[in-house]
């Protein structure tokens, strides 16, 4: 109960502090605001502290029958209750009321209380009416008020006493210490607190101003960018600290000018401390260059003006434009060569047109690298630079003076030779070819230059340099892939050439249309079990035919499409579990081959996740075949990629194993579960001892490191029983079946896990590459 009665008196005192004070910050505390809350205080303790003598006084007129004094006493305190009441609505109308009431008061004293000494205390309870008139109205009220008060003072002074005004007589014998109690409360308590309120506000007013002050001192000091303030004349008045270090020590009562001089040369026009105008400031090595960033009148006949100091900066714009030529040339030109780029060889190939004597033609000959790859791998990637290095300054001392040398790929570069007649463009070609080293030098070592050369001829191939350079690549590609690169403009060429365009144009469009399909070809256990299978792409184009993975999968890798195909072979297999699951066969195991762009992209992880979760298929059911190549090229991007995979307990094979130039030291170190042997290794075995000894050390290796062994390519019944005796686990090859598509394998997967006797039934004689 006691807790309760505390509780409702803080929030009683709460409120009425509100209500007098009227709380907010300093810079809320405005004239009105303060008036409003001085008046609330003057009303309201006048209310309550002359409430005791307004009582008493009203008891002894209803005793002795003077009426007259509780009707004075109510018509007062309605007054000043609706003078409350009208306060925040009527404020001026409020004070207006308080102080009337105040002369009635002293009226009423002076002429209903007929003892002349009380009557005197009439005229003095008037003389209050200026002050507050001065607190809760204004000075010009105050004085008009001071000049009337001259009245009241006259007729005390004089002596002169009021007539009895009505006839109304309110004198009792208590009366003096009515009047005395009245005057003491009002004078003692009711103005001085509202005059403490008042100069609590000023109080008040003068900190916020005196910490505006200080902050506006501060941002004015600190704010990072010089600033003056002048008169109109020009004379300083003052500078913050950062214009005083630039002028060099303080410069008040000066003119501006004498310390800020104009770049501009002599007898130029005349700058002004406009926006944008630049000066300097200081001599010899301090001297700074400023530019006015704002010209603003403050006060009167004052401005400010702020400078920025912009010396490093105009520095380096004059660097830059110094070093224009040197930015282009970098723009141009590869980093690690400094050959030109692709765009620049195109450039310089029209320039020659113009000066092509009749039947003459530009051999633009296409160099790819394949050895680059494996230096990266064994030596790093600076090691590989200066490969590159170094058979650019082979091919420019084979080309001559007068070819034109570009880095048209990663790991390619471009020669264009001086220009011969067309039937002499082929020995060129061959000069070039014969010219080139077998062997560079990388480091301590001598590396083997595996090269493959593509040429096309300038304007007779194509009149767009452009296409020439393209359709040159696409000779070294071919040539890279075991097509002739020596049959420059034979028909031959030009239909190779032709066919490799059109499967570059259409690409793209049968990955949208879905001309891509897949067929599964069986992985078998070492008992005679299916393990799984491998999901492998075919594409059959109404326009090319059947294309070749061969064919199509190194152009997506150079189109950088390569992702999107992974992605739809993701897709399908996981579709193709779900309506095998559905079905009720048992989800069999699919390896799906994944790029060295997929497993250099970022979102290879949420892929994979989002196709097995979209079918809601078990991660165990999905194999991810990874290239070794890739694996030692890029080891940290490959196990930050493969762990992440593996933690989800998606299995991880090294497809295609054997064929790379991983250090087999790391193996121990990737997150794997399966290793391939390459169908290479199997070719002459058995019967060949070195092949056999190679897969001997592969399998004993994987066995170790209790990795399961596949091997693929397995075609011949002798290869079957020389694995089986060493211990593969899994096999896959055309002596089992060759890859089908999804329909062909469903009705045997319904009958459950099939052996390999079903499996060895008559297939369609298709044979092909996997996807990568």
């Amino acid at each position: 109960m006691l807790r309760r009665l505390i509780s409702t008196g803080e929030r009683l005192w709460a409120s009425l502090h509100a209500f007098l004070q009227l709380p907010g910050r300093p810079s809320q505390d405005t004239d009105s605001r303060v008036q409003l809350s001085a008046l609330r205080i003057v009303l309201l303790s006048g209310i309550t502290l002359e409430a005791a003598i307004a009582l008493h006084s009203s008891w002894l007129g209803l005793q002795r029958g003077v009426y007259y004094i509780l009707f004075i006493v109510v018509a007062f305190y309605v007054a000043l209750l609706a003078a409350i009441r009208w306060s925040t609505q009527h404020q001026r109308l409020s004070a207006n009321g308080l102080i009337v009431a105040v002369y009635v008061a002293g009226l009423v004293i002076a002429t209903c209380v007929r003892i002349p000494e009380v009557q005197r205390l009439g005229y003095v309870f008037c003389y209050s009416a200026p002050l507050l008139a001065g607190l809760l109205r204004g000075y010009r009220l105050a004085l008009a008020l001071m000049a009337f008060n001259i009245v009241p003072f006259w007729f005390a002074a004089s002596g002169f006493v009021m007539p009895n005004l009505f006839g109304i007589d309110v004198t009792i014998d208590t009366s003096p210490l009515y009047i005395h109690g009245l005057l003491f409360t009002f004078f003692n308590f009711c103005l001085p607190l509202a005059v403490f309120r008042i100069l609590s506000a000023v109080k008040h007013s003068q900190q916020h101003a005196q910490r505006m002050q200080d902050l506006y001192e501060d941002l004015f000091e600190n704010q990072g960018t010089a600033v003056v303030v002048c008169r109109d004349d020009g004379r300083v008045r003052r500078g913050n600290r950062l214009f005083a270090q630039l002028a060099g020590g303080v410069i008040d009562d000066q003119l501006l000018s004498r310390w800020l001089r104009s770049p501009a040369p002599e007898g130029s026009a005349v700058p002004s401390f406009d926006a944008g105008t630049e000066w300097l400031v200081g001599e010899g090595r301090a001297q700074r260059r400023l530019v006015v960033r704002n010209r603003f009148a403050c006060g009167d006949r004052h401005y400010a003006v702020s400078f920025q100091d912009v010396t490093e900066l105009r520095e380096l714009q004059r660097n830059l434009v110094r070093s224009q030529a040197e930015a282009e040339y970098l723009a141009s030109h590869d980093v690690v060569t400094g050959l030109p780029r692709p765009e620049g060889m195109a450039q310089w190939l029209e320039r020659q047109r113009a000066m092509l004597l009749p039947g003459m033609v530009i051999p633009v000959v296409s160099c790819g690298l394949g050895s680059l790859r494996q230096v990266n791998a064994r030596f790093g990637m600076a090691q590989g630079n200066q490969f590159i290095v170094a058979f650019a300054n082979a091919l420019r001392d084979a080309g001559g003076k007068d070819s034109y040398i570009a880095r048209t790929r990663g790991s390619m570069l471009s020669i264009a030779l001086p220009p011969v007649p067309a039937v002499q463009a082929m020995m060129a070609v061959t000069r070039l070819r014969r010219a080139l080293p077998h062997q560079l030098q990388v480091g301590s070592g001598q590396v083997q230059v595996e090269l493959a050369l593509g040429a096309a001829l300038f304007p007779n191939d194509s009149a767009q340099a452009a296409e020439v350079m393209h359709r040159s690549g696409v000779a070294m590609e071919l040539a890279r892939e075991g097509a002739s690169a020596d049959e420059v403009g034979t028909p031959i060429s030009e239909r190779a050439v032709s066919r490799r365009i059109a499967i570059e144009s259409a690409l793209e469009r049968a990955i949208d249309d879905r001309e891509l399909h897949v067929v599964y070809q069986p992985q078998v256990r070492s008992n005679g079990q299916l393990l799984g299978f491998e999901a492998l792409v075919r594409w059959n184009s109404p326009a090319l035919g059947a294309v070749s993975p061969a064919e199509f999968v190194p152009v997506a890798e150079q189109m950088g499409c390569v992702s999107r195909i992974t992605d739809y072979i993701l897709d399908e297999v996981c579709r193709q579990l779900a309506l095998w699951m559905a079905a009720g066969a048992p989800a069999p195991r699919v390896a799906v081959n994944l790029s060295a762009r997929d497993l250099d992209r970022d979102n290879l992880f949420e892929t994979v996740l989002a196709a097995v979760g979209r079918y809601d298929v078990p991660v165990g059911a999905l194999d991810l075949e990874v290239t070794e190549t890739f694996l030692a090229e890029r080891p940290e991007r490959a196990l930050a990629q493969l762990k992440l995979l593996r933690e989800w307990s998606f299995k991880i094979s090294i497809d295609d194993f054997g064929t790379g130039y991983s250090s087999l030291s790391k193996l121990a170190d990737l997150p794997i579960d399966v290793l391939k042997i390459d169908r290479s290794f199997l070719l002459d075995l058995p019967g060949n001892a070195r092949r056999e000894r190679i897969v001997r050390s592969i399998v004993t290796l994987a066995n170790n490191l209790h990795l399961q062994v596949v091997a693929e390519g397995v075609e011949r019944g002798a290869q079957l029983r020389f694995l089986q005796m060493l211990g593969v686990d899994a096999y896959q090859g055309f002596l089992f079946h060759a890859p089908a598509p999804a329909e062909h394998w469903t009705p045997m997967l319904l009958g459950g896990l099939p052996s390999i006797e079903d499996l060895m039934l008559p297939g369609p004689p298709q044979f092909g590459h996997s996807l990568i």
